[in-house]
């Protein structure tokens, strides 16, 4: 884990900026691990995928130095965060105890990636299955 939130974003930045994924991975797991499980639910309460998403479209916005977009409304659907930087474009889908296979799955059944065909950025599909159990990220494959 990174000393202090500051070092913790600039490797975040830095991963994204160059195209890390195995890296972004291992940061946000290790991040969600470390929120202690009584923020995330009551024992009553059933967990909702939208604290993962939250979560994760804060960090991208509390980074700013990106264009991010939530539930980002498309011909077939919503995509759940798409990050654009100057090299590359993410596009994420999150699922809560379902599969990564099905995240990823979704977005071509969507086509949340054809508005960027024409693009010249690398594009990723990234589709990322939280656990409700543990809180954090279970599955993480890219497509």
């Amino acid at each position: 884990p990174q000393e202090n939130l500051g070092g913790w974003i600039r490797s975040v930045v830095v991963s994204m900026r160059q195209g890390d994924l195995e890296q972004l991975r291992k940061l946000f797991t290790s991040f969600l691990a470390s929120i202690p499980y009584s923020m995330r639910a009551k024992k009553d309460e059933a967990e909702k995928e939208r604290f993962f998403h939250y979560t994760l479209y804060l960090i991208f916005r509390l980074i700013s130095v990106y264009t991010v977009y939530t539930e980002k409304e498309q011909s077939q659907g919503r995509a759940d965060c798409i990050v654009e930087t100057d090299d590359y474009i993410y596009i994420f889908e999150f699922k809560r105890d379902g599969t990564a296979d099905e995240a990823l799955a979704q977005i071509e059944a969507k086509g949340y990636a054809r508005p960027y065909a024409a693009d010249p950025r690398t594009l990723y599909k990234i589709g990322v299955n939280f656990s409700s159990e543990t809180g954090t990220v279970e599955d993480w494959k890219v497509g």
